[in-house]
């Protein structure tokens, strides 16, 4: 707290912020708190877009482990505990994808007892806290790993899409001449007892906006191929036309220390 109050000093004292400019930052931060609720978080977005995000987790990323990236503002935590292998999709519109893989330690080794929290955004691009026309728990569930490690669901692939831009840091993107777009991706956390748990995100590797992510959380490490596949397994398990879309991921989780 007091190397905050020592940077904010010095940024008051270096631009010689007046009174009207600092009016001006509280009644921000009163419109974004009138705007955040259990849905919806301003102040987690305005921490995105400012890159804050991006750095705590550079700074406290754990040695060995999967790559994090940002929660972003649409986690819910009472996403519906499913079925290993779920089938998210229903009939709405978008290309089937399987994601499937592995929780492992960092040897490689199985951890039993994973969960995985998964959402994302439809076809549309929005997210159901977006439209009121999706089901408040679409494309968005919890699963326990099986004792290997493995998990799997079927999903559609996800799309890019802008950051909310009707609330004030909409308008602070748009008078800093900033892009509001992200690029595709599935938002998971990896957790398990005795381990950190992971925040993270996978994001397909032909999106547009890889290298301009207006919240900055693209990692080297998470960009994943979208492979199509023709795999008559899965495509009779879940009675998918051929062929669908396929991604492979293993997350790596650190022990506690």
């Amino acid at each position: 707290m007091a190397l905050l109050v020592k940077h904010l000093h010095a940024f008051v004292t270096e631009s010689k912020l007046t009174k009207e400019e600092w009016m001006k930052g509280l009644e921000f931060l009163t419109q974004s708190a009138a705007i955040t609720d259990s849905e919806r978080n301003e102040f987690s977005l305005l921490s995105d877009i400012l890159g804050i995000s991006s750095i705590v987790d550079v700074v406290s990323q754990p040695v060995g482990g999967t790559s994090s990236s940002v929660l972003g503002p649409f986690h819910s935590h009472d996403s519906r505990l499913q079925p290993n292998g779920v089938d998210l999709t229903g009939d709405q519109p978008g290309d089937r994808t399987w994601l499937h893989g592995y929780v492992l330690d960092q040897e490689g080794h199985a951890i039993e007892n994973a969960e995985i929290d998964f959402w994302q955004n439809a076809d549309n691009g929005l997210y159901p806290a977006q439209d009121s026309a999706q089901d408040p728990h679409n494309l968005r569930c919890k699963i326990k790993c099986a004792a290997d490690g493995s998990f799997n669901l079927l999903t559609i692939r996800p799309h890019p899409y802008t950051v909310p831009t009707d609330g004030p840091v909409g308008a602070l993107l748009a008078a800093s001449n900033r892009s509001i777009w992200r690029p595709a991706h599935y938002h998971v956390i990896v957790s398990a007892p005795g381990y950190i748990g992971l925040v993270t995100e996978l994001f397909p590797q032909e999106s547009d906006y890889i290298d301009n992510d207006t919240v900055f959380g693209v990692r080297e490490g998470l960009i994943v191929p979208f492979v199509k596949s023709s795999n008559v397994e899965i495509a009779n398990r879940y009675d998918l036309d051929a062929p669908f879309y396929e991604v492979k991921f293993d997350f790596k989780l650190v022990k506690q220390t």
